[in-house]
């Protein structure tokens, strides 16, 4: 009488009170083959990178086990072997008792929708191990990396954590971090005022870290520079240039720029150069100092003598005594202007001074 072995073979069965367990601590594995008695009981373990071993812990239906990876087991009797069909497979993870913890770089308070940030997972203790780390987003959604650092653009709000693992044990692992909370505002807009001809940039809402760039709104707009502007502070210039202007902010690398203020429109008067002189004792020399007004920062000076059309001076025509100052000795009608930036804006003329000898006056 010839019985088929396969419709008639026992089933092993493999029940674990836990699949995770500290690190230092052990799980009991039990086999068991119902409805039947007399059964011995092999042991196997594998990973999901080597190949199957088999755990020489005797023959009895229960073991205890410390170290994570993907068991099984099978029960046989008699003389010779009667084997059942082996067990399915139980995964036991080993748990590290490391804090872990997730940070954020740059650790701006408000972060916008677009910006690129850095989240870092930090293991206490794991000094001299090579980890690699397992993120979870605010979708429940997991992937792992080979750095402790992940750059994300901001879109989604909610909860980022992170735990790591040793890179040559796939069933050993730190719990998960506590939650970091990130909201993500809508991307901000730049707001400009002015008062006179000073105009200051601002991110609404609120935030740090920003720096301020300012736009003269033209035909081939270019940011404007310490060449044509004078810069009070990151956020505030000053214009002698009529025109229309708006900013914006940009923080971050790379930059992560705010959307452009409105425009705002600034009517300018051209500031006018003052010309003042002061009579030598010797020889009757005079000295001319010139100066613009509202006073402000940069300026060249540029001198003049006769009538319109009048002569430009070099210094064969005069002691050049410092940027702003000259000495003369020849009569005639002088006038002074400034210049600054490239290309170069002139200030208006001052008014003539007009130079007879040893007898200067005001017109």
């Amino acid at each position: 009488l010839c019985l088929s072995n396969i419709a008639d073979r026992a089933r092993a069965t493999l029940t674990a009170a836990t699949t995770t367990v500290s690190v230092g601590d052990r799980v009991t594995l039990i086999c068991s083959v119902e409805k039947s008695a007399g059964w011995k009981y092999e042991w196997f373990r594998r990973t999901s990178h080597t190949s199957e071993d088999t755990i020489n812990d005797g023959l009895n239906g229960n073991i205890r086990v410390s170290q994570g990876g993907i068991y099984r087991c099978r029960g046989f009797r008699g003389e010779p072997a009667v084997y059942s069909d082996p067990s399915d497979e139980v995964t036991i993870q080993i748990t590290f008792s490391n804090k872990v913890s997730v940070t954020q770089k740059p650790s701006w308070s408000q972060i916008f929708r677009g910006e690129r940030i850095t989240l870092t997972c930090e293991v206490q203790g794991g000094e001299g191990v090579q980890w690699e780390y397992e993120w979870r987003t605010p979708q429940s959604q997991t992937f792992r990396t080979k750095q402790k650092d992940w750059t994300i653009t901001a879109s989604i709000s909610g909860d980022y954590s992170c735990k790591s693992r040793p890179t040559d044990d796939s069933y050993s692992a730190t719990n998960w971090s506590e939650a970091l909370r990130l909201s993500f505002l809508d991307p901000p807009k730049a707001q400009i005022s002015r008062s006179g001809g000073t105009l200051t940039c601002s991110v609404n809402p609120s935030s740090s870290g920003w720096s301020y760039y300012f736009y003269r709104v033209e035909k081939n707009q270019e940011v404007l520079t310490l060449q044509n502007t004078d810069f009070y502070s990151n956020r505030e210039i000053r214009v002698s240039q009529g025109g229309v202007y708006r900013c914006r902010g940009g923080r971050g690398e790379p930059v992560y720029h705010t959307e452009f203020s409105d425009p705002v429109t600034i009517v300018a008067h051209k500031p006018k150069a003052e010309l003042k002189i002061t009579k030598s004792p010797v020889g009757g020399r005079v000295t001319l100092s010139c100066s613009v007004k509202p006073s402000s920062s940069g300026w060249s000076f540029f001198w003049f003598r006769g009538e319109k059309p009048s002569k430009l001076l070099r210094t064969q025509d005069a002691d050049f005594l410092s940027n702003g100052q000259i000495r003369v000795s020849q009569g005639g009608v002088y006038r002074c202007r400034g210049g600054r930036g490239e290309p170069v804006y002139h200030t208006e003329f001052s008014d003539p001074v007009t130079i007879g000898e040893f007898n200067p006056c005001v017109i």
